[in-house]
């Protein structure tokens, strides 16, 4: 029998504790004295997806996530509150193999994989003068970057992880941090700037709020991104820029490192039925496994329900360019059918995978399948 390591039962129950008291905490907050149920608002949903592949290796996947946004109005701002949960990814299940096919799979793991409940997001908006909103606490960085209106978000629209944000950028998980926004008009742009921790949640070795809140630590750099929007009638355009200021090993280099970075643009139209999007990234090749990506997506409104349509193309970077590991593509096609007259919606699939789940930083799988599915969420 393999004994255990005191200090490493010791370091777990802290770690243990220290996650307990930050739900605990972040759940209590919105009830402190002073403030009326009925100014509290609330939303979620629960996610549940079944797929298969035509590939011997992997087994069909049921998976499940659920989400609660909690939101409390103040006289100089607001409170929101973020609880997310999500089953374990099994390990010959299609998202195994195929990451990017599922981009709701294991949303919420704890350290060692399993399912997790966790508050992804805590943080307060201060309304400023001149239309300005300042975010302080725990937040995510890709919901104010490189934002969709109709490729951001897997519950409802394209399920593959290519049409939810650009594969160059290097974002990190929910981490600390600040997002600045100006709001636009037609005369102006709307301009975001994100300045957080460059390590999130879901980077961390224990996956802890201890180890997150730990901001003297050695390992912690910055990401940095700018985003500014206009808008005009039915078409948007949207350009960015992006930076995470540690040094990354240089491919072919072993005392080379350079810093990530990278640029951005996403151009949508729509009109009363119909809505499409572009989007362009480049990171830089030295350092990032994604170099360039492309991706073209529609949505049409029917009497029955939403089809999506969606193409994209991820390149690899020359520098590390190997026999198993080659540039990545996807198609996806649903139709979203709404459920009665209840708040559900069932969404079947197909897809095309080919050599999927590389990012800026690394490779998983080189290999290609159909993905078929189907998908129901319910929001409440």
């Amino acid at each position: 029998m393999r004994k255990s390591d005191p200090k490493s039962s010791a370091r777990d129950t802290v770690s243990h504790w220290a996650n307990q008291r930050f739900v605990a905490l972040a759940v209590c907050l919105l009830a402190t004295s002073g403030i009326e149920a009925s100014e509290i608002t609330w939303e979620g949903g629960v996610t549940s997806v079944f797929q298969d592949a035509d590939d011997s290796r992997v087994d069909s996947e049921l998976t499940a996530s659920a989400d609660l946004f909690i939101t409390l109005p103040r006289s100089n701002g607001e409170w929101f509150l973020y609880i997310e949960a999500s089953t374990s990814p099994d390990d010959d299940g299609v998202s195994a193999i195929y990451p990017t096919a599922n981009a709701d799979a294991g949303s919420v793991l704890d350290r060692d994989g399993n399912s997790h409940i966790q508050v992804s997001e805590l943080h307060y908006t201060f309304h400023m003068t001149g239309e300005r909103r300042l975010m302080v606490g725990l937040v995510n960085p890709s919901a104010w970057l490189d934002r969709s209106r109709i490729t951001n978000d897997e519950n409802t629209h394209f399920l593959n992880g290519n049409f939810k944000n650009n594969a160059t950028i290097e974002f990190p998980d929910y981490t600390l941090g600040a997002v600045m926004r100006w709001l636009g008009s037609k005369s102006r742009p709307e301009v975001s700037l994100v300045v957080a921790s460059s390590r999130g949640i879901s980077e961390l070795p224990d996956r802890s709020y201890q180890d997150l809140l730990d901001i003297s630590s050695d390992d912690r750099d910055a990401f940095v991104g700018a985003d500014a929007k206009w808008l005009r009638d039915r078409r948007t355009f949207r350009l960015g820029a992006w930076l995470r200021t540690e040094n990354h090993p240089v491919a072919g280099s072993p005392n080379g490192s350079e810093k990530n970075y990278g640029l951005y643009g996403v151009l949508g139209w729509h009109d009363a039925g119909n809505a499409l999007n572009f989007r362009l990234g480049v990171a830089n090749k030295d350092v990032s496994v994604a170099a360039q990506f492309a991706a073209i997506a529609y949505e049409r409104s029917t009497p029955i329900g939403l089809l999506g349509l969606g193409l994209s193309k991820t390149r690899i970077s020359n520098s590390f360019r190997q026999a198993d590991l080659d540039d990545v593509a996807a198609a996806e096609a649903f139709f979203r059918i709404s459920i009665g007259d209840s708040n559900g919606q069932i969404s079947p699939s197909v897809q095309y995978v080919e050599n999927p789940g590389f990012d800026a930083s690394g490779a998983t799988s080189s290999s290609s399948a159909v993905v078929a599915g189907v998908r129901f969420h319910w929001s409440f």
